[in-house]
């Protein structure tokens, strides 16, 4: 009997990346359920692999192996598209307050300066 060890293609099918592939299926189906659900229409689904090699001994042969670390992130977006949009074009100017805080200034008044005139 070989003391070869099996060999294998590095790929997203490889067994060891099976849950990187399974979250990245379940994000996709999340991310298109709450694109439909929400209105948007549109978003994405992503998986990232990241990897460290380090070395070790092989204590059989005292060769220097390359052993890596796989770690994975799945995840996924759908932008919300709910706003309110205006602006705002009152008769105003900005000055500097007495501590320095910039300060809005115009001739609008407040419903508390209505309500006490109106008292008057």
């Amino acid at each position: 009997m070989s003391d070869m060890k099996k060999r294998f293609e590095l790929t997203i099918d490889h067994p060891m990346l099976k849950g990187a592939k399974t979250s990245f299926d379940t994000c996709l189906k999340l991310a298109m359920a709450r694109a439909i659900g929400t209105g948007s229409m549109e978003g994405s689904a992503t998986v990232k692999v990241s990897f460290e090699i380090g070395r070790a001994l092989d204590q059989k042969t005292g060769e220097t192996m390359m052993v890596p670390t796989l770690k994975y992130k799945a995840g996924y977006s759908v932008p919300m598209k709910e706003s309110f949009d205006n602006e705002i074009c009152e008769s105003s100017q900005l000055i500097r307050g007495p501590e320095d805080e910039i300060l809005l200034v115009n001739d609008q008044i407040c419903i508390d300066e209505l309500l006490k005139g109106a008292d008057e």
